[in-house]
């Protein structure tokens, strides 16, 4: 009798285990590993693509002397920062003539509108950020680290495209193209803490 007792015990525990892993190492999961392993790729590739275009391409701009000059390149690369949003509205607005898409007045969870919604917002909340980081970068780059602006700019476009495939594919896909968006817009605002709070300049 005590030894199906303990037998039903040692099962219990057994399926317990198998139903909440514990950490494997530093306290993540085995399932969050992978997505450490984008984030560490994501920061590789932003840093290479940086360094490599600053490598080939040595644009300077002709006029960089006022304020308007840097606002309207601020502005120019806004304009196709912005256009998967531009592009995600329009889409949207098809979709909602799409019965199958809605569940009463909410769209089904999980659709392509549903999706395709929420992209909608968080490029525009990921823009915000994205835009006041390229003024602030205008305001006190040099001529000859204003093209700083437009790969920023190559690398927002780039990750917006690739989140956005990835929200409806693989959320691998998704986490990368969060990063491409996310983290060179972190690396603006610290550069632009460092210059103006510690008057400490690192060469862009």
């Amino acid at each position: 009798m005590q030894r199906s007792i303990d037998k039903r015990h040692a099962t219990k525990r057994r399926t317990a285990a198998r139903r909440h892993p514990h950490s494997t190492q530093l306290g993540f999961t085995e399932r969050q590993w992978p997505f450490l392993y984008v984030l560490v790729g994501n920061w590789i590739f932003s840093l290479a693509f940086f360094l490599g275009v600053k490598l080939v391409w040595h644009w300077v701009p002709a006029e960089w002397n006022n304020l308007g000059d840097r606002l309207a390149l601020v502005i120019k690369d806004a304009v196709f920062a912005i256009l998967p949003g531009v592009i995600a509205i329009a889409i949207v607005a098809a979709q909602r003539m799409d019965p199958k898409m809605w569940v009463g007045r909410v769209a089904k969870p999980n659709s392509a509108l549903d999706i395709n919604t929420r992209f909608i917002l968080n490029t525009f909340e990921q823009f915000a950020a994205y835009f006041v980081a390229n003024a602030g970068l205008a305001l006190f780059c040099p001529p000859e680290e204003a093209r700083t602006l437009i790969i920023l700019t190559a690398l927002f476009l780039l990750g917006r495209i690739l989140f956005w495939i990835g929200y409806h594919r693989n959320p691998y896909l998704r986490a990368f193209g969060f990063g491409l968006t996310f983290y060179p817009t972190v690396g603006a605002y610290i550069w632009l803490v460092l210059f103006m709070v510690f008057g400490i300049r690192v060469p862009l």
